[in-house]
């Protein structure tokens, strides 16, 4: 098959499901128990951050992305030490450079294990995370939290 060929669909160039012996699927995660803790997350359960971490864990590889903006704002409120910790990040982006283990390298203080070292001045990508999101409860189940 030739990149760039219609094929398929009308004006797709990707095969339809299940011609050409070609069958697109999502990745899936095997069946997590009913009573398992990342099933029961709803509104009448909050879920702790601070005892997870489980998001900024997950770090390895240049997941956690950092926006120019963040970049140019660290810079501007006079934190150029966050702007410096960074690694290669995907899609040609920067990310927060990651500990051995594979976490954040701000991740963890004096007084949380799991605490943001700059909490407050964290990056965009941190702040628009959702607790309980689909994400959230996908990194808690991978941390068996």
């Amino acid at each position: 098959m030739r990149w760039g060929a219609r094929q398929g669909a009308e004006g797709s160039r990707f095969p339809i499901a299940g011609k050409a012996g070609y069958e697109w699927r999502l990745p899936t995660h095997p069946p997590v128990a009913p009573d398992h803790p990342t099933q029961a997350a709803d509104s009448s359960q909050e879920l702790d951050c601070l005892s997870c971490g489980a998001c900024c864990r997950n770090a390895r590889n240049g997941s956690i992305l950092i926006p120019a903006e963040d970049l140019l704002r660290w810079h501007r409120i006079g934190r150029g030490d966050i702007a410096r910790q960074i690694q290669p990040g995907h899609f040609g982006s920067v990310a927060f450079a990651t500990r051995p283990d594979g976490g954040c390298i701000h991740l963890g203080t004096p007084e949380e294990r799991y605490g943001c070292a700059i909490y407050a001045d964290r990056g965009t990508t941190c702040r628009d995370f959702e607790r309980g999101s689909a994400q959230c409860l996908e990194f808690r189940r991978d941390f068996a939290v």
